[in-house]
């Protein structure tokens, strides 16, 4: 590691929580809480969650609030089409990302 590589105090909460929730999702597909075909539907909503408290802990520290928009963004994705999975309500989500993706055109262009 080099002296101009600045530490980011923030990818080990994200890597810490993203194991537990890993952990704690296996565990319930053992215990058969959930399914083995269905620990993927949880795993993303789980980590859309864990991007939305990473950016509000970055929201808090002045130096890194510029870098949450974007996990806001990913976070309530994933959570979104986890969630419409977990409720069965699949056919519908690519809509989600279809218009979030044509906003992220529209605003680039007009900055």
């Amino acid at each position: 590691m080099t002296k101009d590589h600045k530490h980011e105090p923030f990818s080990g909460i994200t890597g810490g929580l993203t194991l537990i929730l890993l952990g704690a999702i296996f565990l319930l597909a053992n215990m058969e809480y959930i399914s083995w075909g269905e620990w993927w539907t949880y795993f993303l909503a789980g980590l859309g969650v864990i991007l939305i408290v990473d950016a509000f802990i970055r929201g808090t520290t002045r130096k890194y609030r510029k870098q949450r928009k974007g996990k806001l963004l990913g976070g309530a994705i994933l959570i979104v089409i986890g969630g419409s999975q977990i409720f069965h309500l699949g056919t519908w989500w690519p809509m989600i990302l279809i218009v979030v993706g044509i906003y992220l055109i529209f605003s680039s262009l007009t900055k």
